[in-house]
């Protein structure tokens, strides 16, 4: 009989021991979904091209978060071009432990060492737009910028008949895509054998009021000048910017980007060509690789081209439609 009692304690206590334990439903349940978090850097807020690179890895992260789980954008950039800034900023990223970084580089070398130090701490880092080459970056992806250069001569060649003077307009000194065009655009024309006369190059910083004051005053001074080679599309973010050039279409003009605020320049006839960057991909095509490289270890190509739109008077309707399904504008 106490041998009885002894085994039926024995039971419930393993009874109990096994209901404070972890049952089958513990084992089973789903672990928490991992949250990715990444790090965007473009060169400068409030830069409309920039604006539309975020709403491209906005919503492809969301897109994506059914395949990876949620997908966090952190977007941060300075207000000005400022490359030191924007180390810092990239900084702040590793700090943070985030899961991925693209940046849009200020100054190729400036950005290097920082983009190196979040690689060697394990934290996959792309370059979009604007390439920092010599550091240890996985891929770059963005416009082929001597396709860019290449394409912006040649239709300035065609545009001019091939003679007389012409004047170039960019951004912020020294970035390493603004410097590639500069130099594509200088060598197709003299492969061209063409008899455009470089006369000026100016640097707006990046700023659209200054970009259009740049060009009031070199009308000024040269009223018969042929063209410009604006390699970004600065002044023809605002309106009435090309007022001092009169009539239109007198003095011939290729620009880089091909927002909305730049096509009233093609109606107008001011504007020969745009050369488009795909601005929505910066941002959409960047989630993707670094959520294909940190989750799934794929090796990317060194550099990822994205081919540009070249946009003219001809082409411009379809172009918006396209534009429609990007953004809704």
């Amino acid at each position: 009989m106490k041998n009885l009692r002894i085994l039926l304690l024995f039971g419930f206590c393993c009874a109990l021991s096994i209901g404070c334990g972890r049952g089958p439903s513990d084992e089973s349940a789903a672990p928490e979904a991992k949250k990715y978090v990444l790090g965007f850097s473009p060169k400068m807020l409030d830069n409309p091209v920039f604006n539309r690179a975020k709403i491209g890895a906005e919503k492809t992260a969301q897109e994506l978060s059914a395949t990876y789980g949620e997908i966090e954008i952190l977007w941060s950039a300075p207000t000005e071009g400022d490359a030191a800034k924007q180390v810092e900023i990239v900084q702040g990223f590793i700090q943070r432990g985030v899961d991925g970084i693209a940046v849009s580089c200020n100054e190729p070398q400036a950005l290097k060492t920082v983009i190196d130090q979040a690689i060697d701490v394990g934290i996959p880092t792309i370059t979009f737009d604007s390439d920092s080459p010599e550091s240890k970056r996985l891929t770059y992806y963005g416009t082929d910028d001597v396709e860019c250069g290449t394409v912006i001569a040649e239709r300035l060649h065609q545009a001019m008949g091939g003679k007389g003077t012409y004047a170039i307009l960019t951004g912020v000194p020294g970035a390493y895509n603004l410097e590639t065009r500069i130099q594509a655009v200088k060598d197709k024309l003299t492969e061209l054998n063409s008899g455009l006369e470089l006369v000026q190059t100016l640097y707006c910083n990046d700023d659209s009021p200054t970009a259009i004051q740049q060009i009031e005053q070199v009308m000024r001074a040269r009223p018969d000048l042929g063209g410009w080679a604006m390699v970004g599309g600065w002044p023809l973010m605002a309106d009435n910017a090309l007022a001092c050039i009169n009539p239109p279409g007198s003095c011939k003009i290729v620009a880089v980007d091909t927002l909305p605020t730049m096509w009233q320049y093609i109606e107008q006839g001011y504007v020969d060509a745009l050369v488009g960057q795909k601005v929505y991909h910066w941002g959409a095509e960047s989630v993707r690789i670094l959520m294909d490289i940190i989750v799934n270890q794929t090796e990317y190509p060194r550099n990822s081209w994205s081919g540009v739109d070249i946009v003219t008077k001809e082409n411009l309707e379809d172009y918006k439609k396209q534009w429609v399904e990007w953004f809704g504008e």
